[in-house]
């Protein structure tokens, strides 16, 4: 009951401030009930942020059922979910014209380390007694591997508006750029060996780091030592139409979609290798470089949030790893309003 007291309250509050509002004809400046200006003017600079997240939350709070229990992304939440964030910013240069600017830049930078199996202690041992082989297996060598990858993407553009209200419609245009890179390098605690076994972790991008293999001592053994994956550079334009709503004064939250072209590109992968031969000339450890995935180009027209869009900026390490948002969203998702379909803008 105090719950419903409170809404009703909160309604009404709401409703006797827009009734105490001065009226907006005549070109007269929207004001508030305590005479707070509404709507931007020039010289104002807003500050936005993709809301989506918070209305994930919403959603997923209100469809609970009664069981308390907290329904998956694919009931409430997925219209929403998946989108990437940016930091959307906007001057004013009269009360009609805007120019906005999005950016985001995110990087990650880490290491993995693994334990394994000292090869030199239980070679050194296998001769010995049970005894000295146990504990030659309590022996470990640490194979690491360290990583950076970067997302980055900044868009421009010019943004006019109607409207006379609360309710402000706009349009306009804006180019973009963004780029992508990623790399990796491994170093492994037991050497290649042609008087013992050697184990190591053989894949530090599966699912899990602690898989080893075992090199026999002859035949031909191959690990990676490091790559330097696919970097991405995407370049597009885009038109977009939208609405905004003044809900208090100088706070509002917009909506916007938008369709445009866009060019993607992708440069040489390349990789090196440690290679152990031990053949009929003997035992050798080579060093290999591997540029076999060339680079490659597309382009093409995509709307707003369009989950096929040929135009990929997913960021990887190995082809598996995204470093944020949805990796299956396309250059224009991550200009236009797959980076904040609802945006609340607070203006100044």
């Amino acid at each position: 009951m105090k719950k419903k007291v409170l809404i009703v309250a909160s309604v009404m509050a709401c409703l006797a401030s827009f009734a105490q509002e001065k009226a907006a004809d005549s070109g007269e400046e929207l004001k508030g009930r305590n005479s707070q200006p509404i709507l931007p003017k020039a010289g104002d600079i807003a500050l936005g942020f993709n809301a989506v997240p918070m209305i994930d939350w919403m959603l997923v709070t209100v469809s609970r059922n009664q069981n308390g229990t907290t329904p998956t992304t694919q009931n409430a939440a997925q219209y929403t979910s998946g989108s990437n964030s940016q930091i959307v910013g906007k001057y004013f240069l009269d009360a009609k014209t805007a120019v906005r600017v999005r950016f985001s830049i995110n990087n990650i930078a880490g290491s993995v380390t693994n334990k394994v199996q000292d090869a030199a202690a239980m070679g050194a041992a296998v001769n010995g007694t049970q005894d000295d082989r146990d504990a030659a297996r309590l022996f470990t060598v640490d194979d690491k591997m360290t990583f950076k990858k970067m997302n980055s993407q900044i868009s421009v553009g010019i943004e006019k508006r109607r409207g006379y209200g609360r309710l402000q419609g706009f349009y306009g245009a804006e180019i973009g750029l963004g780029r992508i890179s990623s790399s990796e390098k491994v170093s492994y605690g037991n050497a290649f060996s042609d008087q013992w076994n050697v184990e190591y972790t053989s894949n530090f991008n599966g699912a899990s780091p602690t898989a080893v293999l075992q090199t026999p001592l002859g035949g031909r053994q191959v690990r990676l030592l490091e790559a330097k994956f696919q970097t991405g550079m995407r370049y597009g334009a885009r038109a977009f139409v939208g609405a905004e709503y003044f809900f208090f004064p100088k706070i509002s939250i917009g909506a916007e979609f938008g369709w445009g072209y866009s060019i993607a590109t992708n440069g040489n992968q390349k990789a090196k290798y440690e290679v152990y031969v031990n053949g009929q000339n003997g035992p050798a450890t080579l060093i290999e470089d591997d540029n076999t995935v060339s680079s490659n180009k597309s382009r093409g027209w995509s709307i707003d949030n369009n989950q096929n869009a040929i135009l990929n900026m997913n960021n990887n390490t190995a082809g598996t790893n995204s470093v944020f948002g949805n990796a299956n969203q396309g250059l224009n998702a991550g200009f236009g309003s797959a980076s904040g379909a609802i945006i609340l803008l607070i203006h100044f």
